[in-house]
């Protein structure tokens, strides 16, 4: 799990098949961040690979916007920006937030198969 200070059906690129889905409780999160006064109307929660890093690492914050290469994921008001490394290395995982204090603790686990059988392939 990684904190930063700072499901339904998505909206993403069409090449991507596979991708990062937003459990209720990360929607509910993310889009409370987003909709705080000093944060701007069509700003995204970021996640990016942490450069530099041996082992996967991501870091998070809030952007005013996307980057250019960036996939868009926007499902129930909240908007996810994915860099092309973490949105590689997150296929097939969920997003999922829990409040710790005055902060929230994001965490990342393998996505559900829809058929109720186990993680997705």
């Amino acid at each position: 799990m990684f904190c930063p200070e700072a499901s339904g059906n998505a909206k993403v690129s069409e090449e991507r098949l596979t991708m990062l889905t937003l459990s209720p409780s990360a929607v509910e999160a993310v889009d409370a961040l987003l909709h705080s006064p000093e944060v701007p109307e069509d700003a995204g929660l970021r996640i990016a690979a942490a450069p530099g890093s041996p082992e996967p690492a991501l870091s998070v914050q809030v952007a005013a916007e996307p980057a250019p290469e960036d996939e868009v994921i926007e499902e129930g008001g909240a908007r996810v920006f994915l860099e092309p490394t973490a949105a590689e290395f997150l296929d097939n995982a969920q997003l999922e937030a829990q409040p710790q204090g005055d902060q929230i603790a994001f965490g990342v686990v393998p996505r559900a198969d829809p058929n109720g059988t186990g993680p997705a392939a």
